[in-house]
């Protein structure tokens, strides 16, 4: 691709020469400079028409900037191109996600509609090869005008996948003539695009005893019966990712485990990750059974069909801690629960890479690249046994002599 610096330094000779900015998909057209003999530097917009080319003077350098005139460019390809829209762009990645079973796939369809496609209803109907660094910004930056921050990298880091998807589906030669609606995307407009890297800060918070006891005392009269009962079932399982649990369909539940997709799997895998019950997780289950016994998934949010979304769980939290401050020592968030978990697991008697295992983390050993869904079961069920005793002795109040480890 052309730069500033690089037009500068043409100089004419005793003929008009062209350089081009990039090659296009082909029939999208392209973007050239041509330099005259007299040194005037031109932008052109080359297509072909009827096998034969066809050019469009955009304007003179230096007049015209080489950003605007890919935006003139960009323009007249919207004329002549019948290329997918931005919208059919996030429908694909949706389709994508929802086609390999991903946890992330309902909360990554709530976001593009309520951050892309409901608020820039105009900008979904481009065609996407329309779409560039500037449209990016302006959604992101909308999120931060409404006081969203750290969820605005999780948006960029989803538009960057969706785009991805579309040069690989657009340039592999494999499947080009296959796919029905193209794109004509030449680079990922989202790379352009800073992640706020201040608002990524990895946090250490992590509740004592005494705070996750005033937590689980508040429940369920605080907060809704099945939020209630998720964040019970979150501590109860050793800190699961709510997402990938969120997103387990009832289907995913047997008689003495839970499996669940875990995001984190080696090499990009979406591993399969089998969680044993204990006492206080059947309880919960018990209770949203008899909210309902039929539902397409075990915490239901307010969409009928639908799940609890993760971000609703993590404001929840938020207004939690904000009503009850006085029983924490400083803020907490949903996050904060899982770390949680994992270090008072170690107070129980969990030694680290068996809280690993429960947590479903990646291990990048030569047997865990294999890894079966059920290596380590026993290893993790008797860990859960010992972690929901442990609870019920500090936590809950109600120990129960019976419930021991296996």
């Amino acid at each position: 691709m052309l730069t500033d610096k690089q037009i500068r330094a043409l100089q004419p000779r005793e003929k008009p020469y062209v350089r081009s900015d990039g090659r296009s998909a082909r029939g999208e057209g392209v973007l050239l400079l041509k330099i005259r003999p007299n040194g005037t530097k031109e932008f052109y917009f080359q297509r072909f028409v009827g096998g034969k080319k066809k050019l469009t003077k955009l304007g003179t350098w230096p007049t015209l900037s080489l950003s605007v005139a890919r935006d003139n460019c960009r323009e007249e390809k919207e004329l002549i191109i019948s290329a997918g829209t931005f919208q059919q762009l996030l429908d694909n990645y949706i389709a994508k996600l929802r086609a390999e079973n991903a946890a992330s796939v309902e909360d990554v369809k709530s976001s593009f509609e309520r951050y892309v496609s409901r608020p820039f209803p105009q900008m979904v109907q481009r065609p996407v090869a329309m779409i560039g660094p500037v449209e990016i910004r302006t959604v992101i930056a909308r999120m931060i005008d409404n006081g969203i921050t750290t969820y605005c990298n999780r948006v960029r880091s989803q538009l960057h996948a969706a785009f991805q998807l579309g040069l690989e589906q657009e340039h592999n030669p494999r499947s080009y003539l296959q796919n029905k609606v193209q794109f004509g995307l030449l680079s990922n407009p989202v790379a352009s695009i800073p992640v706020q890297a201040d608002w990524e800060q990895p946090g250490n918070r992590a509740l004592s005893v005494v705070e996750l006891k005033s937590l689980w005392n508040l429940l369920p009269e605080q907060l809704s019966l099945v939020t209630s009962e998720l964040i019970k079932f979150l501590i109860a399982s050793g800190g699961q990712r709510p997402q990938q649990l969120l997103g387990a369909t009832r289907k995913q539940y047997f008689d003495d485990h839970l499996v669940i997709r875990n995001l984190k799997g080696v090499d990009g895998e979406r591993i399969l990750h089998a969680v044993p019950y204990n006492r206080l997780m059947r309880q919960s289950l018990k209770t949203l059974d008899e909210i309902s016994e039929t539902s397409a998934y075990r915490f239901m949010g307010k969409m009928e069909g639908k799940p609890l979304h993760t971000q609703s769980l993590s404001r929840a939290v938020t207004k939690l801690y904000g009503r009850h401050m006085k029983l924490f020592d400083g803020p907490f968030t949903l996050r904060d629960v899982r770390r949680t978990c994992k270090t008072l697991m170690g107070v129980a008697g969990l030694e680290k890479e068996l809280r690993d295992r429960i947590q479903g983390h990646a291990f990048n050993d030569v047997s865990s690249k294999h890894y079966d869904r059920y290596d380590y079961f026993k290893e993790k069920q008797r860990g859960l046994q010992r972690w929901s005793l442990w609870l019920q002795k500090n936590v809950t109040g109600k120990f129960n002599a019976d419930d021991h480890p296996l």
